[in-house]
């Protein structure tokens, strides 16, 4: 009986300790999360001077609250913290294709402006750019949505799409802005940026710390969508003429999107690992960061040796011709005759001429003779 009874009591404690783990997994559904860290999905690094910026995907994490992000290198921790793209601080260059071939568009693109400077945070600074040549700021710089969405009313579509202009002219906006919290949205129907290799236009928004997303059509190829994955941010394909799911994918994409900032590694490239806890997740990840070369002054430095190079090349042929020139004139002044001598008699018109005259058929007797004592005469 006692070994029954043993068996028994051993069995409710089994029983009451499951029940308590079941309990516990249901009322604690992040420790078991927690345990099982995922990979974190890193778009982008962007550095900008002093400080880094990783660009990560936390959109998996459902539960909302209070956020803990930790930052090492070479196992030394790191000073870091994780703000939201979306949040307070956050400065936008919305780039409206105003050309008039997008012109049927142009009024979902407006529409499509509004909303997001609507839905921003209320401190959000913003600009619109108009991409018409010449690309110009159409409305802004403004604090708010109530200036902005004025502003986008009298916008109307003229000339030819000027986009690789407009978004140099994008980047440049908000110059003090921390790096990662300036974002362009470009809203287009062209299928690139008029020429501009997508790597070179990517490495430059990296270089100013710049996130760029596209709405566009989907019939524009990759290009749109390689060139904003490297900064950090997306393409969002665009029906015709509705843009509502568009739009809605930038709101999610975009809020899904936040910074992990801290200070730039002294020595470049460096590798940095991060952990992010968000309550019901775990994330870990690595990171190099390296500088990215600034394709304007690459591109500038580039022109100016090819200008060096064809002033070369144009000084050289034109010193090569002066020698010619001088060459082909000191012959002819060796073959010309000189005005100080007078023309050789030998050869008048054609005709031989004989030395001397000849006159009846006699010839003339030089007068070169001396006469002798005897009388007669000698010729030396």
């Amino acid at each position: 009986m006692s070994s029954c009874s043993r068996t028994r009591s051993e069995y409710r404690r089994v029983r009451t300790a499951a029940l308590l783990l079941t309990l516990l997994a249901v009322a604690l559904p992040g420790a078991a999360a927690t345990a099982a860290p995922v990979p974190l999905p890193v778009t982008a690094v962007l550095v900008g001077g002093a400080e880094t910026a990783l660009v990560v995907d936390l959109s998996a994490s459902t539960r909302p609250g209070r956020r803990s992000v930790s930052v090492t290198r070479d196992g030394i921790p790191q000073r870091a913290d994780l703000v939201p793209v979306m949040a307070d601080g956050l400065a936008v260059a919305l780039v409206v294709d105003t050309s008039a071939a997008g012109a049927a568009a142009l009024p979902a693109w407006l529409s499509a402006a509004a909303r997001f400077i609507l839905e921003a945070p209320p401190t959000t600074a913003a600009v619109v750019i108009a991409d018409s040549a010449p690309a110009a700021v159409a409305v802004g710089p403004r604090r708010g949505p109530t200036d902005v969405v004025r502003g986008l009313t009298p916008v109307r579509a003229h000339g030819d799409r000027d986009t690789a202009a407009a978004l140099r002219l994008a980047v440049r906006q908000f110059p003090a802005t921390a790096v990662g919290r300036r974002v362009v949205i470009l809203y287009t129907t062209g299928a690139d940026a008029g020429g501009e290799r997508a790597g070179t236009l990517a490495a430059r928004f990296r270089a100013s710390g710049t996130i760029l997303v596209v709405v566009g059509t989907a019939a524009g190829g990759p290009y749109w969508a390689d060139v904003a994955a490297a900064t950090g941010g997306f393409f969002a394909p665009a029906g015709d003429p509705v843009v509502v799911r568009a739009l809605d994918q930038v709101k999610t994409t975009l809020g899904g999107r936040h910074l992990v900032r801290f200070p730039t590694p002294p020595t470049l490239p460096s590798r940095v690992s991060v952990r992010i806890d968000t309550g019901d997740l775990s994330l870990t990840g690595d990171a190099i960061v390296a500088v990215t070369p600034a394709p304007a002054a690459r591109t500038a430095t580039t022109d100016r040796r090819w200008i060096w190079a064809v002033a070369a090349l144009a000084a050289a042929g034109l010193a090569a011709a002066v020698v010619v020139v001088a060459v082909v004139l000191r012959g002819r002044r060796r073959t010309r005759p000189s005005r100080a001598d007078p023309p050789s008699p030998w050869v008048v018109r054609g005709s031989a001429a004989v030395p001397g005259t000849v006159a009846r058929g006699r010839a003339e007797v030089p007068e070169t003779s001396r006469a002798t004592p005897d009388g007669a005469r000698w010729f030396p």
